[in-house]
């Protein structure tokens, strides 16, 4: 019988109870103990998922039966707790983006690097079967010769509904270029390359506190190929993601994470029909191959640093 992987959780929020949610459909599971400062929301959490609950973070650390930890907090607090996890000796799976800099990113990723533990990435796209069929395509040579690449996100308002918390309408360490463009970029600079030369324009409301509502870059891969990102919140309409790839024999649309569309010169814009998938549970069980030593595809936080570095040009930091 495989391993059972012990997981310690740290920040039980919204996402953080997605990921519980998969954690427990994966028979390898077995989480330990969970932490928030929110003790509200860590009662809960804990009592509809049977979890016990810890006093401190610290206390997930120094456990020795704990083999990764989920880090599930707000950006600006990744950087000082992943070193402190790290430090260790616990594998740790991060969610987006790395951190709130490119410096703090860096310093994340050589500490990493020189714990020698499994470091990933919450991004689930990849795992969904929309984005496994638009990699199987572009093998085959569906595309052709690719022209262009474009991202659109519209928001009717940001932060969505169901994020209705300070830190992701701050400026600081929110905004839906931190939060949402962090995916794409990290698929297009997995499957293409960097993504360079970025020249952006992008609108922030008077209050200096608020994060951006609109942004149109443009920038390129390594080759030339235009890439073009667009995006802005608080207009008329549903929310509308969609990342594109112009070929100059086909051209495939990855809409709202899930759905993949394609077109050619002979053949209408089709949905492509796909199988179900519990995407969540393909990276646990990715994450758990690396752990066990064998091959795995996860992403990782050098991949992490380098969505990091794209998104702080976006947004015009310099660090």
């Amino acid at each position: 019988m495989d391993k059972i992987i012990n997981i310690g959780i740290i920040g039980v929020g919204i996402v953080g109870e997605r990921f519980i949610k998969a954690l427990r459909k994966h028979p390898r599971s077995n989480v330990l103990g969970i932490y928030d400062v929110n003790e509200e929301r860590l009662k809960h959490i804990a009592q509809q998922y049977n979890l016990s609950t810890v006093s401190h973070y610290k206390e997930l650390l120094s456990n020795q039966e704990i083999d990764v930890i989920y880090l599930a907090v707000p950006p600006k607090y990744h950087h000082a707790l992943a070193l402190e996890i790290m430090e260790a000796n616990k594998h740790i799976i991060c969610e987006k983006p790395l951190a709130n800099s490119t410096l703090e990113a860096k310093e994340m990723l050589e500490a990493a690097e020189k714990q020698k533990i499994v470091h990933a990435m919450n991004f689930p796209t990849i795992y969904t079967q929309a984005f496994k069929k638009l990699e199987s395509l572009l093998r085959e040579g569906f595309l052709g010769e690719l022209r262009r690449i474009e991202l659109k996100a519209y928001f009717p308002q940001w932060p969505r509904p169901w994020q209705q918390t300070d830190w992701i309408s701050s400026r600081e360490q929110g905004g839906f270029v931190r939060e949402v463009f962090t995916h794409y970029i990290q698929m297009v600079q997995m499957i293409f390359g960097p993504i360079e030369n970025i020249d952006t324009k992008i609108e922030y409301p008077d209050d200096p506190t608020s994060c951006e509502g609109g942004i149109i870059a443009t920038a390129s891969l390594s080759d030339g190929t235009p890439v073009l990102l667009n995006g802005f919140s608080d207009i008329g309409q549903m929310e509308d993601l969609s990342l594109t790839l112009f070929g100059r024999k086909g051209t495939l649309s990855l809409v709202n994470w899930r759905e993949l569309w394609v077109t050619s010169r002979e053949q209408n814009k089709t949905l492509v029909e796909l199988p179900e998938d519990d995407h969540l549970l393909d990276l646990i069980n990715e994450v758990f191959n690396a752990i066990d030593g064998e091959t795995s595809k996860i992403i990782d936080f050098n991949e992490g640093y380098k969505a990091q570095i794209v998104v702080e040009k976006l947004l015009k930091n310099e660090s």
